[in-house]
């Protein structure tokens, strides 16, 4: 590149002088066109081949290493984190028997040490244009080991519940104490606890505060895949009479649906027995309600 253009300036030196002294003639024009248009002399670094990079086989193992990674998909964290969002038809059963809806939700979160699940469910039942059922509870129960892959654990759970036709009204509840998990696996969770707190209702015959213990037990089984079945039941005596107590279980059978995914069908049964109900109270109350329900 430095040849041609010293070349060039000669040429261009040469072709101002000559048309500055004298008329440029053929012949003169012709041999400048010849040296302007003659290629450049060849080096001797021109006439080594060029040959291509050679990579290790280092380079090779580590560029294949950096291409299987960039060919492997990502894979996604799978969340802690799972809900439920559902609707259906209701049966229920105190002094008479009824049929109307229900709608429910639920969130669980779910890690090596801890478990924490949190529903809430309405029911409405009319009959004749009178209202047999107002029912809203929400609850929510959380447990901790003491160390990994242990069982023993301690939980704390509460819970809120209206009942336009029960004497209580509303109801608030509130425990903690120690755990024992017999199973502890992705098939089958079950726990066993006891402990005490204290329960509010709003009216009725055990109105205002009331100090309690809780013994009972819960689980989640994976029956099959696509199918499972959880529940609770505990028994809560009153600390002052122990014969007055507060008995609840709760089933729930979950069946994925293949139309869509996510769908499911679900039963679930509830069953609240209070020994004193008061003046005007139910002994004993049954919900059984049955719906499509989203997972998310």
């Amino acid at each position: 590149m430095g040849f041609k253009c010293q070349r060039l300036a000669r040429v261009c030196r040469f072709l101002f002088n000559s048309f500055r002294m004298t008329h440029m003639d053929p012949l003169s024009l012709l041999t400048c066109a010849a040296i302007l248009t003659a290629p450049a002399p060849i080096a001797a670094a021109d006439l080594v081949p060029t040959s291509p990079t050679v990579p290790t086989t280092t380079a090779l193992i580590l560029g294949l290493a950096q291409d299987a990674d960039a060919a492997a998909p990502a894979v996604e964290a799978k969340s802690l984190w799972t809900g439920t969002v559902g609707m259906g038809l209701t049966a229920s059963r105190t002094d008479t028997n009824t049929l109307g809806f229900n709608f429910n939700a639920s969130a669980s979160r779910a890690d090596d040490l801890s478990n924490w699940d949190s529903n809430l469910k309405y029911i409405y039942n009319e009959d004749d244009g009178s209202v047999q059922d107002n029912f809203f509870i929400a609850q929510t129960e959380y447990d901790r080991l003491f160390q990994k892959d242990g069982a023993w654990n301690w939980f704390a759970q509460g819970s809120y519940q209206y009942n336009e036709t029960e004497t209580y009204r509303q109801r608030l509840k509130a425990f903690a104490g120690p755990g024992y998990f017999i199973s502890r696996t992705e098939e089958l969770t079950w726990n066993l606890k006891a402990g005490a707190g204290t329960t509010w209702d709003d009216q009725g015959s055990e109105n205002g505060w009331t100090a309690r213990s809780v013994a009972g037990t819960n689980w989640k089984w994976q029956i099959r895949k696509g199918i499972n079945f959880q529940g609770s039941a505990e028994i809560q005596n009153s600390l002052k009479d122990f014969e007055s107590y507060l008995a609840v279980l709760e089933l729930r059978v979950n069946v994925a649906l293949e139309m869509m995914e996510n769908l499911n069908l679900y039963f679930s049964l509830r069953d609240e027995y209070d020994s004193s109900p008061g003046s005007g109270g139910t002994w004993n109350s049954m919900w059984i309600t049955m719906g499509f329900s989203y997972g998310f």
